[in-house]
């Protein structure tokens, strides 16, 4: 544990840049839940830009009861069209504001940010296409280029149904318009190296990387773990592949636990074998307990980052992913866990024997999760905007 409290001191002696005075506003795509993009936003909001200088927050459609209080009332102007009745999200009930998607480039052009000094996009989708004045500051903070443009053949497992069918129709008019934003912001940050090179790839823009937040400080290496246990923790949709998972551990002499909701729940809990138990979503205490007393954590999909498998590392926990997307920024292969060249059962059985059979050590591990950190997150990015603010910036074009 020594090399992790080293770690730790490096990481807070690093922590030196000053907040933002700057009038600042935060364009975010849209809030259904308050996951890894709206963490990213709810730090910056929070924590880069000064006290007594807190920016605005716009959006296109706000599920505000599923948000920390504070974030939600940042949020000063949202769609009227995303708020109808039979339009607008209803907590969880996800609404059919989605269907507005080719209306949302038009929206956020039209947004009037002409007082603000500073503009952060937060982007998956549309946010980019803002317009702040001209001798204003954007950068685009992009989780990844738009995946319905760039890469519907990965997204058609996200969408399904209708939805797929109607984004497909649409990918070349958005696959324009994407790259012509992609023209607007003054710099692109990164959320980690393989959006960088899509970045690189579909607008041939450059691009910082700069891993989002994960709040580490509540998970302990120290708990005592349970023998044989493993973790998976995601939605149950296809692309996060349970089902794979699930025959991977059949027969197995180890256990997993299985945490979240979704569209295969039904088809899932039909096929379960014995040493396998499926659990909807639990309360943040009990899920902190079940990373703790794993002794591995399974995470087979390809991610833009995963926040998932920095919080289990955080809690001494090594991690099976597979060899793509973010999961190369966070996992450094027999030191943090284990990377799969392909998803398929032999590869995750042969994995999860090869992790159970040796010493971890947590130390290692809860080191490396330091530095996905949000304090580091937060100084890094006041770090880069505030060296943006002082350095005239080479406009792409407008």
């Amino acid at each position: 544990m020594q090399r992790a409290n080293r770690v730790a001191a490096a990481v807070r002696a690093e922590l030196a840049a000053e907040p933002l005075a700057a009038r600042g506003a935060i364009v975010h795509d849209w809030f259904q839940g308050f996951h890894g993009a709206e963490r990213v936003v709810d730090a910056i909001r929070a924590d880069v830009f000064a006290p007594d200088a807190p920016p605005d927050v716009y959006t296109f459609h706000a599920a505000r009861e599923v948000l920390p209080p504070a974030l939600a009332a940042a949020i000063v102007k949202d769609s009227r069209l995303a708020s109808l009745p039979g339009i607008r999200q209803r907590h969880h009930d996800p609404g059919r504001w989605r269907y507005l998607l080719p209306y949302m480039p038009y929206y956020f052009r039209r947004l009037d940010l002409s007082a603000y000094d500073i503009v952060i996009s937060s982007s998956h989708a549309c946010a980019v296409h803002v317009r702040p004045r001209p001798d204003a500051l954007h950068v685009c903070y992009c989780h990844t280029p738009m995946r319905y443009a760039w890469l519907p053949e990965t997204d058609s497992e996200r969408a399904g149904g209708l939805r797929e069918l109607l984004l497909r129709a649409f990918a070349p008019h958005l696959r324009r318009l994407d790259y012509e934003a992609s023209r607007h912001p003054d710099a692109y940050v990164a959320n980690s190296e393989a959006v960088r090179q899509r970045i690189q790839r579909f607008y041939g823009r450059d691009a910082v990387v700069i891993h989002p937040p994960v709040d580490v400080t509540e998970l302990t290496p120290l708990a005592e773990k349970e023998p044989g246990r493993f973790l998976w923790v995601h939605r149950l949709v296809s692309y996060k592949r349970p089902e794979l998972v699930i025959e991977a551990f059949r027969d197995l002499p180890y256990r997993l636990t299985m945490v979240g909701v979704g569209p295969l729940e039904e088809r899932l809990r039909a096929t379960l074998p014995p040493n396998v138990e499926l659990t909807a979503w639990l309360p943040r205490e009990r899920l902190v307990e079940l990373y703790q007393k794993a002794v591995g954590f399974i995470h087979i999909a390809e991610e833009d980052f995963g926040i998932s498998m920095v919080e289990a590392l955080a809690a001494g926990t090594p991690v099976i992913a597979l060899d793509r997307g973010g999961a190369r920024d966070i996992i450094r292969p027999g030191k943090d866990g284990l990377l799969l060249d392909e998803p398929d059962v032999a590869s995750i059985r042969a994995a999860v024997a090869r992790l159970a059979d040796r010493e971890w050590d947590r130390g290692v591990l809860a080191g490396r999760a330091q530095i996905f950190s949000r304090e580091m997150f937060v100084n890094r990015l006041r770090d880069y905007l505030g060296s943006l603010a002082d350095t005239p910036v080479r406009r792409v074009t407008r």
